[in-house]
């Protein structure tokens, strides 16, 4: 009696495939979250604009506000799809010169409705004469929202005062953006920067591992620290000196 073998598969093959399945779904998460910051922005300023026009009487003046906070979170939207379009027919980085104290305020204003929703105030210090940093200002822009959003979500539930603490300055060779809140702090600190780990009800637990890669990325750091004696600060380092030299890739 013959017995027929049946054909294993290579296991080097399987391995591979498991890789590339995996490296998409992260792929496919990275890119519903990046998209969900802006337009999560677009829907607190629609429902704020709704809110100051059917006042008794309409409060013209800030409505008009909430809606140029919608046009920019939509614009922050069309960027972030092109980048992904640019990033998928070329690697690297777009990287230009760029006055990071900007491009936190830029986040800042980005995020000051839904700030408001969480009665939050958003403190913001910014070192004078800061030298330009040669950053993907898209990715900078994304890592700061996520950072700010945590720090929003993470007061939700705390009765103290509400105060989000944004400060940008120069040590030795590097630029420095700590952002301070005075929330719950952190329960995981060795997890929170992992891929689909999250703590949150509906979170995909991509935002802090985006977040990591992005800092990797432009060879600076990312990390959090527990405050004294609530609340949690995380620090986004970035180099200067090479990485501030580094070539622009124009898109293709």
């Amino acid at each position: 009696m013959v017995k027929s073998k049946r054909r294993r598969g290579d296991p080097s093959a399987d391995l591979g495939r498991a890789r590339r399945v995996a490296n998409l779904a992260e792929l496919s998460a990275s890119i519903a979250h990046e998209v969900s910051n802006p337009l999560t922005a677009v829907l607190a300023s629609s429902n704020a604009c709704e809110r100051w026009l059917t006042a008794d009487p309409p409060n013209i003046e800030r409505a008009l506000i909430a809606v140029k906070r919608i046009t920019r979170a939509a614009n922050t939207a069309c960027e972030v799809v092109n980048h992904i379009r640019v990033l998928s027919r070329r690697p690297g980085e777009t990287r230009e010169p760029a006055a990071v104290g900007d491009l936190v305020a830029e986040a800042r204003d980005l995020m000051a409705e839904e700030a408001s929703r969480y009665f939050v105030r958003l403190d913001l210090d910014v070192e004078p004469d800061l030298p330009p940093v040669a950053v993907d200002r898209i990715q900078i822009r994304q890592v700061l929202v996520n950072l700010i959003r945590n720090g929003l979500e993470a007061m939700e539930f705390v009765a103290r005062d509400r105060t989000l603490k944004i400060a940008v300055e120069r040590c030795g060779d590097t630029l420095q953006i700590a952002i301070s809140d005075c929330g719950v702090g952190l329960e995981h600190p060795d997890k929170i920067f992992q891929p689909f780990f999250s703590t949150k009800f509906q979170g995909m637990g991509m935002g802090l591992a985006i977040c990591r890669t992005i800092a990797d990325a432009h060879a600076g750091r990312l990390f959090a620290k527990q405050n004294d004696p609530h609340g949690t600060t995380f620090v986004f380092v970035l180099p200067l000196g090479a990485s501030s030299t580094a070539p622009h890739v124009a898109a293709a």
